[in-house]
């Protein structure tokens, strides 16, 4: 791991994952919402084993989706860099594994394949550093 410790990474990404709820929820109260899915995005927790920082994460990732109006999905997604689209289907993936919320999810990935095509999901599939396993 690049002389960084499994402990030491994990304390980065549990303040990582902090910052970004305080600045999320900031975001969501503002109506900013386009911001604020981009924000939930930033700094995902890969390489660590910690399901709870994982699953937090995930949560808030999936509390944006919840507040996008439909009609605002397609603009939310076409503001994202080709990296947070990666990202953000790895979420979407993540949501429905959880089988809440299905519709949602299945909505926003509609939209997050128009943009990102079929090699979004690929590389989310493919991707060996995930949001959605330990490994």
């Amino acid at each position: 791991m690049d002389g960084i410790s499994e402990a030491d990474l994990l304390k980065i990404h549990q303040m990582a994952l902090e910052e970004r709820q305080s600045t999320v929820t900031s975001l969501l109260n503002q109506q900013k919402l386009p911001e604020a899915l981009a924000e939930s995005l930033r700094k995902p927790p890969t390489g660590i084993t910690d399901e709870k920082v994982k699953n937090d994460s995930a949560d808030l990732v999936g509390e944006v989706l919840l507040q996008v109006k439909d009609a605002q999905i397609k603009q939310c997604v076409e503001n994202l860099t080709p990296e947070q689209v990666d990202t953000l289907m790895k979420y979407i993936y993540k949501g429905l594994a959880t089988y809440n919320n299905c519709n949602t999810y299945l909505k926003w990935h509609e939209q997050v394949k128009a943009v990102g095509g079929l090699g979004c999901i690929v590389r989310c599939l493919a991707e060996r550093k995930s949001v959605l396993d330990t490994n």
